[in-house]
Parts: structure tokens; sequence; C-alpha cells
């Protein structure tokens, strides 16, 4: 007999809910998935911590008349087998999950705020091992293990974030990119070096995957409270975050 409590969203599927339904990140497999709004709707009452994880947005419509408990069992039970849910209660992962603020004003590094610094030489050695991580990272890693990476860092290292010291850094990586990649689509990977190279001088944001519905896309950017580190505000507030470590 199914419960209430008999579903759950496991800690390697981040859930986003649109006004149209739910995107599900299976962390695991680097893969996204789209879930109806009446799908939605009665997984909110069948998952234990879809509502906690995956809120309804203001403008998510739920006067859709109600699916049947059996066909909405029926749709649970298939994204168990699809490894989307489970019938277990989630382990804590192993990275903290951050609350990204989008509505205030934002501020971006390198266009309202910079900060010159000299480029050294362990600047340019720092810089190459962080793009080598994320090309490895993009290509051979799945997402939850990069997200394990990151957050373990961020754990252990707990110091408070210093801004100036951001701005600076990411003055001096934005000089060094040009001769080494193009930012243009690549917007993962640039996100991925940004925060380690940020890492190796004990400075640690947050890392960030928005999607938006209409029309479909995904974005990762690196922030930390309004202070945008490789983006402007236009290019991330159509996005609604579904990954912040």
């Amino acid at each position: 007999m199914h419960t209430e409590k008999a579903y759950w969203l496991p800690s390697h599927v981040r859930a986003c809910s649109t006004a149209t339904g739910t995107v599900l990140l299976d962390l695991q497999r680097n893969r996204y998935f789209g879930v109806g709004r009446n799908e939605t709707i009665a997984l909110r009452s069948l998952a234990g911590n879809w509502q906690s994880l995956a809120p309804a947005p203001a403008t998510f419509a739920s006067d859709a008349e109600p699916l049947p408990i059996q066909e909405a069992v029926s749709i649970a039970d298939k994204l168990v087998q699809a490894g989307l849910l489970s019938n277990s209660a989630p382990e804590p992962a192993a990275f903290t999950i951050t609350q990204v603020d989008l509505q205030s004003l934002l501020t971006s590094v390198g266009h309202e705020v910079d900060r010159k610094s000299a480029i050294r030489w362990r600047h340019m050695v720092s810089f190459l091992r962080a793009c080598t991580w994320a090309r490895r990272s993009v290509r051979s890693r799945s997402l939850f293990l990069v997200a394990e990476d990151i957050g373990k860092q961020k754990n252990v290292a707990g110091a408070p974030f210093d801004n100036d010291r951001a701005i600076e850094l990411v003055g001096i990586f934005r000089r060094l990119r040009p001769h080494t990649f193009a930012a243009r689509d690549q917007c993962l990977f640039h996100a991925l070096a940004l925060v380690r190279f940020l890492a190796y001088y004990d400075v640690y944001p947050t890392w960030v995957i928005g999607v938006r519905t209409k029309p479909w896309a995904a974005h990762s950017w690196v922030q930390q409270g309004t202070l945008l580190l490789d983006a402007n505000p236009e290019q991330v507030c159509e996005y609604t975050p579904i990954l912040a470590i």
C-alpha cells in the first residue's frame, strides 16, 4: 500500500518547479528530464521531500484536475524505475545546497565593479590547473562527483567570503582567459574553472546551474550573494536555479 511518504527525491536528483511543471536534473547521468503540470501536482503529494526541494513558484497554476491516485502512483513508480525517485528516504548529500538571490539588485564583476592587480606566475599556474580540472570534470565526471568535490572543499574551508579579494582574482582570471579559451557556449566549463581557480586562494563562491523552459535552456554561472562573478544580470535573470553549491 502506498502512503504519502512512499516516494522521495534521491540526493543525486535536483528538482526545479516552473510555471508549467518541473525540471529534474539527474546529477549522476548529467541529464535533464521534464514533468508536466498535472504530474507535478500529483508528485507533490506523493513524494515526501518534493515540496521542500522544488517549491512551487508564485506563477504555478495548481487548479488542474487532479490525477486519479492509481495513475499518480503509476507515474511515480515509473520514475523510481528511471532512478529519478526512490522508495527510501535519501541519505544526506556530501554537499550543502545554497539559496541564490536573483531578485535583489545584482552587481557584476567586470561591469559595475573591478579591481586591477598584477598577474604573477602563481596566477598563471593556478589558472592552468583550474582549466585542466574543469576540462576533466566536464568530459569525464558526473555532476554529482563535481558537486561533492566543490561542496567538500567549501565545508572544510568555512572561511568568510572576501568580496574585494574575489573581485581582484576574477579580474586576473578574465585577463588570462582569452589566451586559453573562448567563454562563449562554455558556461559550465567556465564556471567550474573559475570556482577552482578561486579555491586555490581560499575564496569559495556559489556555483549555480539554472534552467528555463520557454525556450528550454540551461546555464551555469558563479555568484556570491548579489555579486555575479562571471555573468551580468541579463544573462541569469531568466533562469531558475536547480543546483547551487
